[in-house]
């Protein structure tokens, strides 16, 4: 399953690209197999932007894998996780901001 996991780590922290456009009201951020979808108003509002921060954690969980280690059982694999959804976050509300 970890040999899955560090492919999509590795698409996720390419494909995170600013998408943005004065004409577009709506962006897509594809991480890995996750999409998230929002709109220049979501990113714009405090409430908005938590929302959609939290969205974007929860997707590289999904992506980055465990973030615990009791389930990964080995410190070097909770090591490799935590890198991947910390720039996976980063990148992702960068590319936000960016965008907004």
């Amino acid at each position: 399953m970890n040999n899955l996991v560090k492919p999509f780590a590795l698409i996720m922290a390419l494909t995170i690209p600013a998408i943005a456009s004065a004409d577009v009201t709506a962006n897509n951020v594809t991480v890995g197999e996750v999409h998230i979808t929002y709109t220049a108003a979501d990113a714009a509002s405090s409430y908005g932007r938590k929302e959609l921060e939290s969205q974007i954690r929860r997707a590289a969980k999904e992506v980055c894998g465990e973030q615990n280690l009791q389930r990964t059982r080995s410190l070097r694999q909770l090591l490799k996780n935590r890198s991947c959804y910390d720039k996976a976050v980063s990148d992702a509300m960068k590319s936000i901001s960016t965008s907004a």
